[in-house]
């Protein structure tokens, strides 16, 4: 089934992977919306798109460091949407190169933890419960390096490498979105790695040269949003365009509960909110 008239949400879609996602859905017919943390940035790809397509996307700005950024941005989005087709949970912050130092965003959480996990979760639950009709489709674009998580220490304040911040945070949106499943079984919701080595920041600035195109993700996620919504394949994790297993401890039931309980206690001053 096609993109065409669908509403799309693209979180990070001002570089990379999110970037070429944006444009093959807009392509396709997508009425994407563009997130991006830079507001130059997003507004120069929205005039961008409009030379391709004749139409200017709506953009909307917001910093995933920041959890009250994620919520006035969902916010302002309810205002004026009543419904989003599909959520593309994309951004992220990679690795890094190796040796930096590890940092903590003003919420007082790991940069890592709090970009590629907590943002999804707080941005899709706050749409969740203010949208008029919940999405058709979710994906949540993960990794296969996946390192199982340290329930003492969550946030990688011991022993900190920023690959294994990435690594844990990745399997945590994974977990998630088994969860997230479970809770809605009407939407499809599913996880994606994208692909190895493409040509993006969070590669080039942690292992160098790439191999791969940033379209080749976007095509991955543009195949399981249309499998999505034509089949209704829910609470997967995808390596690419196949389903794959994820690390065993997304399987765990009672690991995903104990994950359930912390992000409910970080997340707790916004959800509280709704």
């Amino acid at each position: 089934m096609p993109a065409r008239g669908r509403k799309v949400l693209v979180t990070g879609a001002t570089d990379g992977i999110g970037r070429a996602t944006a444009k093959l859905l807009l392509e396709r017919g997508g009425e994407v919306i563009l997130h991006g943390r830079s507001s130059e940035k997003v507004r120069e790809l929205a005039l961008e798109f409009e030379l391709l397509t004749g139409t200017r996307p709506r953009h909307v700005v917001s910093d995933l460091s920041s959890l009250a950024s994620v919520a006035a941005m969902v916010r302002a989005l309810a205002a004026e949407l009543t419904e989003i087709d599909v959520l593309v949970n994309n951004a992220g912050v990679g690795a890094g190169a190796k040796g930096d130092a590890r940092e903590v965003t003003g919420d007082g959480h790991e940069k890592r933890f709090a970009v590629n996990y907590l943002a999804p979760v707080a941005l899709t639950e706050l749409w969740l419960s203010l949208c008029q009709r919940p999405p058709r489709v979710i994906v949540n674009v993960a990794s296969a390096g996946q390192e199982a998580l340290d329930f003492d220490d969550l946030m990688t304040t011991m022993e900190y490498e920023g690959l294994r911040a990435y690594r844990r945070s990745k399997l945590a949106l994974v977990m998630w979105t088994f969860d997230l499943a479970q809770k809605y079984p009407d939407i499809a919701i599913n996880a994606l790695h994208p692909g190895s080595m493409l040509d993006t920041k969070i590669v080039r600035e942690t292992f160098g040269q790439p191999w791969g195109k940033p379209e080749d993700g976007a095509r991955a996620i543009r195949l399981l949003i249309e499998r999505s919504l034509s089949d209704q394949i829910t609470g997967e994790y995808f390596d690419v365009e196949r389903p794959a297993r994820a690390n065993a401890q997304a399987y765990d039931d009672r690991a995903r509960a104990a994950l359930r309980r912390a992000t409910e206690a970080l997340l707790a001053p916004v959800l509280a909110t709704r």
